[in-house]
């Protein structure tokens, strides 16, 4: 590749990233049907036919800003997995943290009753990889004695309710008023899956 053609794929792949970044923000703080693409494109100081130029669609760009977070993050996981219930959820809190924009976009999409795209959640790879980390999570320290019994699948699902609901929480509250504390919710989550 030439110097010419490097420093455009540079400025194609800056250009992408300054998109999801607005759009990340923006569907985090307003929600995925409250946000244009025209707002979109104005966040990231790009028309609106440049932003089709990156993506088709309002739920491509929906689905890239979450795969982009969401890889990294499911990585993250898989990594903490091996050490049981409570240091995944702390990678993930840890993650959320991180990228907040994010959490909070996690947390409107995988809610009930989620403006994402219809059947978005049960769609994603992502998003059924973590429920699998979940699951073995949970498999495991059932094993061990450490955690409740009962279906996995099940414990799962209500284990990402219940983070969900916790970044629901956190973002809701932060805004005017006390937040739930992460060693709170730790002890929340251990009296709700010790055995």
């Amino acid at each position: 590749m030439s110097p010419r053609e490097q420093r455009r794929a540079q400025r194609v792949a800056t250009s992408r990233e300054q998109i999801l970044d607005a759009a990340e923000e923006l569907f985090g703080d307003q929600g995925y049907r409250a946000t244009s693409l025209q707002q979109v494109a104005g966040r990231a100081e790009f028309s609106v036919g440049a932003l089709y130029q990156f993506f088709a669609s309002k739920d491509e760009l929906l689905r890239a800003v979450m795969k982009r977070r969401g890889l990294v993050q499911l990585a993250e996981m898989t990594a903490a997995a091996d050490d049981g219930l409570l240091p995944l959820v702390d990678t993930i809190l840890a993650f959320h943290r991180r990228y907040p924009a994010f959490g909070r976009l996690s947390a409107r999409v995988y809610s009930p009753g989620s403006d994402a795209p219809a059947g978005y959640d049960a769609t994603e790879p992502t998003y059924r990889t973590a429920m699998d980390l979940y699951a073995t999570a949970i498999r495991r320290g059932q094993a061990a004695g450490r955690v409740r019994g009962g279906d996995p699948q099940a414990l799962a699902r209500l284990l990402s309710s219940l983070v969900t609901a916790f970044h629901r929480v956190d973002a809701e509250l932060g805004q005017d008023g006390p937040t739930l504390d992460d060693g709170t919710f730790r002890r929340i989550l251990t009296r709700a899956f010790a055995a």
